[in-house]
């Protein structure tokens, strides 16, 4: 009898073993992933695997399901490049070039970070015109137009958010650009 009882638990034990759903994720994608299978009640959890990054791992028996899940959210997302990280700031030669894709960047950032702050909005894309030919030649500037991409909360009114996010563009934007 004895015998069984371990045999039994040690069963158990090994049934209790947790699943790798996903790896090689940066911090902001793990976050993510986590917190959809969290609000859907899958149980998962994040290891960080050091310089690969961090794993999700799951029950086995939620696995299908959190699989499901991350294909209705199209997670996990593919990880951001930015611009200033396609002209660094300690390449050998900096041009004017890289330095005003650099600074548009990080207004691009800085805009989508706020925005994702709002109320109800879930994820957010700022896109600013680059008019990088300005000052070389002596040309005429061209207007700087900007673009947001804004994925909101389906209880959220529409008309209300865009007309919030429009004030919030160009009063964040009146003297930075």
């Amino acid at each position: 009898m004895k015998y069984i009882s371990l045999f039994l638990f040690i069963l158990l034990l090994c049934g209790c073993k947790q699943q790798e759903l996903l790896n090689h994720l940066d911090q902001q994608q793990a976050n993510d992933v986590l917190a959809v299978l969290q609000r859907h009640n899958i149980n998962a959890e994040k290891k960080d695997q050091g310089k690969t990054g961090f794993s999700i791992y799951v029950e086995p028996t939620d696995f299908a399901s959190a699989v499901d899940w991350l294909k209705i959210y199209n997670l996990p997302g593919k990880p951001d490049i930015q611009i200033s990280q396609m002209f660094p700031a300690d390449a050998l030669v900096s041009s004017p070039r890289a330095e005003k894709a650099r600074l548009y960047s990080a207004i691009e950032q800085r805009l989508e970070q706020s925005l994702k702050i709002m109320d109800g909005i879930v994820s957010s894309r700022v896109h600013v015109s680059y008019d990088v030919d300005t000052g070389d030649s002596g040309k005429t500037a061209l207007p700087i137009h900007i673009s947001v991409l804004a994925v909101y909360e389906k209880d959220i009114n529409p008309e209300i958010k865009i007309n919030d996010i429009k004030r919030f563009i160009v009063i964040a934007c009146k003297r930075t650009i």
